[in-house]
């Protein structure tokens, strides 16, 4: 199994509530209630999209999409730190660009791409 019903099918068992949704020709996993764990937003609980091309987990996309009320970032360019632009998801989501560096690596699982999401608040 591949694409958007993999990615829906992993973060389900991963005990998250997840809805496939479509942005145009784009397909994502939204999970609502998503507690942010780490960092300046630890504690904050958003919705977020992870995009998910037709061949996931063989690729990942390049950003995460997160809606928040209040937003934690607004739109803005940090050149080699973050860059939120944007979503295709609507006016009241944000895209965060990201390279998870995917490539070349053997371990390829749900459980991996969602700490680097962690990750990515952590940073933020």
């Amino acid at each position: 199994m591949y694409g958007l019903d993999r990615l829906v099918a992993d973060l389900t068992a991963m005990g998250f509530t997840v809805t496939p949704t479509q942005a145009g020709d784009l397909a994502f996993a939204v999970i609502t209630e998503f507690r942010v764990e780490f960092g300046r937003f630890a504690g904050r609980v958003i919705d977020l999209g992870l995009p998910a091309p037709p061949n996931y987990p063989v690729a990942v996309g390049s950003s995460i999409h997160v809606r928040a009320t209040p937003q934690l970032l607004e739109f803005e360019n940090v050149p080699n730190v973050r860059n939120i632009i944007a979503s295709p998801l609507g006016s009241e989501w944000r895209y965060w660009s990201h390279n998870f560096g995917w490539a070349g690596e053997t371990e390829r699982s749900t459980a991996r791409f969602v700490g680097q999401v962690r990750a990515i608040f952590e940073r933020a």
